[in-house]
């Protein structure tokens, strides 16, 4: 029996047809590997037409672009989009443990603070997110003029010296916020498939918390340093396995 191709009428077989406009889209796959006759009439514009419609309205359109493409193949063109949106991220390469984070307070040709982290040591009471805590003790406290400006720089290390990636290089005199902390923040590049004019979305927090020092109300002790990866779509902090999966991008460009 010769099945009739034409996309202006249905194809042959009509009961068969009838039978399919009945099936969902899963068993229509599953019934067009038969054979070729039924991968002819399964596959039907006449079918799948609706079906696109009611899953993807906006592709089903594209048919004014390219009449030759068929229904069938745009709901796949969705199913797979879909199934690539709703795919669980992988685990990134890299862990808390293979970081170093440094940081250091510039007041002109002075540094006045310095501080290198092992990511195993910082200090996370943030429900897992990517931000942390580090408190300052005895020597490691220093005291900043809050009416000055101060350069700011937070850098990655990947331990091993197999890559560095600087978080934050700012001069400024910084935010406060009402706990009397002082906020420094640098959006961060794109990842390397995009182009540098492409936001991240993506903003690298630090902040110093304070008390207050012996000399004048304008100067202050540092007592605490935070770090963090904000993203300012949520205006929430990146969850640890986001923040990681984000810095191996430039630390092991070969491993993404």
């Amino acid at each position: 029996m010769e099945v009739n191709m034409s996309a202006s009428h249905p194809p042959a077989w009509e009961v068969l047809l009838l039978v399919a406009h009945y099936l969902d889209p899963k068993t229509l796959a599953m019934a067009s590997c038969v054979c070729k006759s039924w991968s002819v009439c399964m596959s039907s514009d006449h079918l799948w037409k609706p079906i696109c419609f009611t899953h993807y309205p906006s592709l089903s359109t594209l048919r004014l672009l390219d009449s030759a493409v068929s229904y069938h193949r745009l709901f796949a063109l969705g199913q797979s989009s879909c199934r690539r949106r709703l795919r669980s991220p992988s685990v990134p390469h890299i862990s808390l443990d293979h970081l170093i984070f440094t940081m250091d307070i510039i007041h002109g040709d002075s540094n006045i603070l310095t501080l290198v982290k092992s990511g195993s040591d910082l200090n996370n009471r943030w429900n897992g997110v990517f931000r942390f805590d580090i408190e300052l003790h005895g020597g490691n406290r220093s005291i900043i003029e809050m009416s000055e400006e101060v350069r700011v720089t937070w850098t990655v290390v990947l331990k091993g010296w197999r890559g560095v990636f600087s978080m934050m290089d700012r001069k400024e005199k910084g935010r406060l916020v009402a706990a009397g902390e002082r906020w420094f923040s640098e959006e961060l590049p794109s990842l390397g498939c995009c182009s540098n004019a492409v936001s991240s979305s993506l903003v690298a927090e630090l902040g110093l918390g304070f008390s207050y020092a012996s000399d004048g109300d304008k100067k202050r002790r540092v007592e605490k340093v935070s770090m963090g990866i904000l993203s300012v779509v949520s205006w929430g902090y990146l969850g640890i396995d986001d923040g990681l999966r984000y810095l191996q991008h430039f630390l092991l460009p070969d491993a993404v």
